[in-house]
């Protein structure tokens, strides 16, 4: 049995006379935030980036919280000016709590990670299906919104899970509690954060358990003390949160800015290139007010356990299964849109793309599967910024290995020293594409190829398992 040990003393600094949440002075009003098309532009833009350049691991981040984000967690904080962090008011909300509703929230650890896996799981067959598209596998916009249904009532059952527990412990707090809590709450929504006070505490978990419930803290803290339009309040990025960009931003230490690299995106792109993205951003308006409609009844149905009741099943599930089909609708179109943007993109434009990423990172240490066959296929997504089934860039892939070199007829701009090397080398068999891989201008000094080659042998092999497999 574990022996979990808490030592908790929370010293609220702030003037005993402060206000109730509600009519707190906040320092962003969220209630004046409004959905705009240049917010949704520069989504999709900024998307274009990160998906056309990024891989398979990049696109399956998520960060923290952002799984079943029905708590007003990231609506306190954007009020607050972004001025408060997770693990800090975790810290605040734990030491008010008793030791049994402590239990609660340590179960709920345990409790969840089922319903979460299956949650990610279900996201991550939506972020397969849109690699398939590209590289050029077939998957019907039906289909793909069916994976969209699957993953919103996955996502909203895992939010019922949380809500239901979180629940329980609000039944139990008493005035003193509730009093701290929202003066906890006051406090970041005033700035003055930084004046609360507390003990450290030793909790006895697993590092990914621990952060699981600061996780789980800092929502029942927003949660018990919010209200509906705290609940309500998502972030433009959230739906259709399939193309990497969050991984980015983690990877430049968040040093890169959504409307920055959106600016730089449609400054590279024609302005037929920029038309497809910006009428990408208009459908997505309506069907985004469509998405926070359906989002908000599962609010409220999500809700019914702050009052002691018992979640309804089925409205989960109805309203996960809305609020997810209309995420998969958006993401559809983005991605639609994305690879006509792809199809007209100049050698320049492909090279300027993958200069403006790697001026953000230098890399990450992506997570891939060991299957050799699927590794390649997600490393291979990367290549068909250039290498698309139409692309006039460079070289089709399909049917690659055991072709002649130098040999597709759709492609017309070979360099001098690729078509001298076909005339000494005349099939790419599986060793001689690897070796192209791992250094393009060692093996053929004079080449187009841009890329500079993959070190890691591994994935070198796993992606010429997988062109093996084209047709």
């Amino acid at each position: 049995m574990v022996i979990r040990r808490f030592t908790f003393a929370l010293i609220l600094l702030v003037s005993p006379m402060i206000s109730q949440a509600a009519d707190s002075e906040m320092i962003r009003d969220i209630s004046q935030m409004q959905v705009s098309e240049k917010a949704l532009n520069d989504a999709v833009a900024s998307r274009t980036l990160s998906w056309l350049t990024g891989s398979s691991s990049n696109n399956d981040y998520m960060s923290v919280g952002r799984m079943a984000n029905y708590f007003g967690f990231v609506g306190l904080r954007v009020a607050s000016g972004h001025s408060l962090s997770r693990s800090q008011v975790a810290k605040h909300t734990l030491a008010v709590l008793d030791s049994d509703q402590r239990e609660i929230l340590i179960e709920l650890v345990t409790e969840q990670k089922a319903p979460f896996n299956k949650a990610v799981a279900s996201r991550s067959a939506m972020n397969r299906a849109l690699e398939g598209l590209l590289v050029g596998e077939t998957i019907s916009e039906a289909a793909f919104i069916r994976l969209g249904e699957t993953y919103g009532a996955d996502e909203a059952l895992l939010g019922q899970v949380i809500a239901q527990r979180l629940g329980e412990i609000i039944q139990t707090l008493d005035n003193d509690q509730k009093q701290q809590l929202n003066q906890i709450r006051d406090a970041y929504l005033n700035g003055k954060g930084q004046d609360l006070s507390l003990s450290s505490s030793k909790i006895k978990m697993s590092k990914a358990d621990k952060k699981e419930l600061v996780n789980l803290a800092a929502r029942l803290l927003s949660w018990s003390t919010g209200d509906q339009e705290f609940n309500d309040f998502e972030v433009v990025g959230k739906p259709s949160q399939h193309f990497g960009f969050v991984s980015l931003r983690i990877a430049s230490n968040h040093g890169i800015k959504r409307g920055q690299v959106a600016k730089e995106v449609r400054s590279l792109l024609t302005e037929q290139q920029n038309a497809l993205l910006q009428q990408s951003a208009q459908n997505n308006i309506a069907e985004f007010n469509d998405f926070l409609e359906q989002r908000g009844q599962l609010m409220r149905t999500l809700e019914a356990a702050q009052q002691g009741k018992t979640i309804s099943t089925d409205k989960v599930v109805e309203y996960g299964q809305a609020t997810g089909g209309i995420e998969a609708s958006m993401t559809w179109d983005q991605a639609q849109a994305m690879l006509k943007v792809r199809a007209l993109l100049t050698d320049s434009q492909s090279q300027t793309l993958l200069t403006i990423r790697n001026k953000y990172t230098a890399g990450g240490n992506d997570t891939l599967p060991e299957n050799s066959i699927e590794r390649g296929r997600q490393l291979y997504s990367q290549c068909t910024l250039c290498h698309s089934e139409n692309s006039s860039i460079a070289p089709n892939m399909n049917q690659i290995v055991g072709r002649k070199v130098a040999s597709d007829d759709r492609y017309q701009n070979y360099s001098k020293a690729m078509l001298e090397f076909a005339a000494k080398n005349p099939v790419w068999s599986e060793s001689l594409i690897e070796q192209f891989l791992a250094s393009p201008k060692d093996l053929i000094p004079g080449t187009y190829m841009g890329y500079t080659g993959l070190k890691n042998k591994q994935d070198r092999q796993a992606i010429v398992e997988y062109l093996s497999t084209l047709d």
